[in-house]
């Protein structure tokens, strides 16, 4: 075992080092603000089944994010993962861990009759929790149609998912993949396009990992993005890879990237102050060393925080 413990007792006790002005003023310095929201209490584990080289039990993943003092969890909703969703929430349940979000990957211009949601909304439903929903369309959808008309196929399917979400008591979020579906133009589009037909505010999730065509504009980009910004996911980032679009992730651990902290205090500065997702999504490596290193990371990331940043 690796002792993933002893990171959440470090943080803590970093955040009980901070002056306490940081937390009595109501706008404390930059950096007291980046080490807050990267702070223990603010992380989510995400990406902690699909890419897992161990094929642990929802007792044993549930027992391993416990381990790293995870409070708040998201889950794959693949079709694979379905039938094991309600024991998962259950196992994750008994250790005081909260499901926040639940992601799928809708296939139809009627999300609404689809099995996958139906079957998602009736586990929520029993078990009356109510995580945000991330959903997305595959890469491959769309691609016989204009983007003007993929973009009104993509507004009536959302709107469609939106409703029977809200209905729900939950939110609704795209989640950022990459590629056409993770342009910002296009995102947008979607959410004013979802407002308009059905008066329902739904969000995004911004991942690092599949957002390197904003490193040059992210302080631009996260203004635009901001009145929506549901969540972040953070990944190690190099500046060689700036512009990519191509959709395919970059997967590295936090603090091994040349270029993860700027976006850090970016992200900081603009005021968000939503959930920090931390990843695992490195095929073939155990999770729980995936998880390790970025928080490892994160703690010397979070140190640098501390001290403004270098004109």
């Amino acid at each position: 075992m690796i002792a993933p413990a002893r990171f959440a007792a470090t943080l803590t006790l970093c955040l009980l080092s901070l002056p306490a002005t940081a937390w009595a003023q109501p706008h404390a310095t930059a950096s007291g603000d980046a080490v807050a929201l990267y702070g223990p209490d603010n992380l989510t584990a995400w990406l902690v089944m699909f890419t897992d080289s161990v094929k642990r039990t929802p007792a044993e993943r549930a027992e391993m994010v416990a381990n790293f003092g995870f409070k708040k969890v998201g889950f794959e909703a693949f079709k694979k993962y379905l039938p094991i969703l309600e024991e998962q929430m259950e196992e994750y349940a008994k250790r005081d861990i909260e499901v926040t979000s639940v992601y799928l990957v809708v296939e139809t211009d009627k999300p609404s009759e689809e099995e996958q949601v139906k079957q998602i909304l009736d586990v929520l439903k029993r078990r009356g929790e109510t995580p945000q929903i991330w959903a997305m369309f595959s890469r491959n959808s769309f691609k016989e149609v204009s983007g003007e008309e993929r973009n009104q196929r993509l507004i009536a399917a959302f709107s469609d998912l939106a409703q029977c979400v809200d209905q729900s008591g939950c939110q609704l979020a795209l989640y950022n993949y990459g590629s056409w579906f993770g342009k910002l133009d296009v995102q947008l589009a979607i959410i004013d396009g979802v407002r308009d037909q059905t008066g329902i505010k739904i969000g995004t999730v911004f991942n690092f990992h599949r957002g390197h065509q904003h490193m040059r504009d992210f302080p631009q980009a996260l203004q635009r993005m901001m009145p929506h910004l549901f969540a972040v996911n953070l990944n190690g980032m190099n500046w060689k890879d700036a512009d990519y679009d191509g959709g395919g992730a970059r997967i590295m651990p936090l603090g091994s990237g040349d270029h993860e902290l700027t976006m850090m205090r970016q992200l900081a500065d603009s005021g968000y102050r939503g959930p920090i997702g931390i990843i695992d999504h490195r095929s073939g490596v155990d999770a729980e060393v995936a998880l390790q290193e970025n928080l490892t990371g994160l703690e010397k990331l979070r140190e640098e925080l501390k001290s403004p940043a270098a004109e």
